[in-house]
């Protein structure tokens, strides 16, 4: 990763308040840097990296990092191709605020310790996987407040900005869960793979977030399965399509780029393989 850094300084995106929300689509064209204000960053749509000092994580909606002043980092999508997006909210806040918060409003909490050592990251802050996606909620809500300007702005900013660290605060205090479980990957990488049929994902990508080699986690997905990896996506595909026909009036072509085939052609060969019937005629059969 590169090592020069750029600096933010929250005054320039601030105004009159003290708190500033956006959601933004990362790319590789993002600078590495630094911002003089806390910042609580949120992965709202796609999957990628995430470089927070010396180490690089892979990501995923509802990755939630909190960072302290001086952290340097930058996300970058999974591949360049413009199909393959990395979307995050930032929530960003001076200082200031926050201890204010944490003196005279969340006086119950501890919330310094959000701010400090992530376990083997070295002052990184505090990451965690917000599995139920409860916070998004909350990110969603302060977007809209924020680009709405109504009258209140700020006081509703700031109580939608408690309980957001109130919700983030209560999820801190459950033991540490890593992407995957460390008891059995496997399971959650099927369920993973399972509910991102439709995008490009790879056998890297989920064997990175198994913090697997490939070819140690091709063997054992393949052992579990009875597929291989590129045959479970494609039944995984076929299976949502199904749905899809008999549950919605969505022209074939929309469900074929729903599920994740761009060429309907390759949609139909794999669907009749797999089914032994066309889509329209499985359309067909189930009314």
């Amino acid at each position: 990763m590169e090592t020069r850094q750029n600096v933010l300084l929250g005054h320039k995106m601030f105004g009159s308040g003290s708190i500033f929300i956006n959601r933004i689509e990362e790319g590789f064209e993002n600078s590495f840097h630094t911002h003089d204000f806390i910042e609580i960053t949120y992965v709202s749509e796609g999957r990628g990296y995430h470089h927070i000092g010396d180490t690089v994580q892979p990501v995923s909606k509802g990755d939630l990092f909190v960072l302290p002043i001086g952290v340097p980092h930058v996300f970058r999508p999974a591949t360049p191709e413009r199909d393959h997006r990395l979307v995050v909210y930032n929530c960003i806040f001076t200082e200031s605020l926050f201890e204010h918060l944490r003196d005279h409003v969340l006086v119950d909490l501890d919330l310094s310790a959000l701010l400090k050592l992530v376990p083997g990251r070295n002052d990184n802050g505090y990451w965690i996987r917000d599995r139920d996606l409860a916070c998004e909620q909350y990110f969603i809500a302060m977007h809209e407040e924020y680009h709405a300007n109504r009258g209140g702005k700020l006081a509703a900013l700031y109580g939608l900005l408690i309980q957001l660290l109130v919700v983030v605060h209560r999820k801190s205090m459950l033991p540490d869960e890593p992407a995957f479980r460390a008891g059995d990957p496997l399971s959650d990488a099927i369920e993973f793979v399972r509910s991102h049929a439709g995008e490009a994902i790879t056998v890297r990508e989920v064997a990175d977030l198994c913090r697997m080699s490939e070819r140690h986690f091709f063997r054992l997905f393949k052992q579990r399965t009875g597929q291989t990896f590129h045959e479970f996506v494609q039944h995984a595909r076929i299976r949502t399509a199904c749905e899809l026909l008999q549950c919605t009036t969505q022209k074939v072509g929309a469900i074929s780029e729903t599920v994740g085939y761009a060429d309907l052609e390759s949609f139909y060969r794999v669907f009749k393989r797999i089914v032994g019937t066309t889509p329209g005629e499985y359309r067909k059969g189930c009314h």
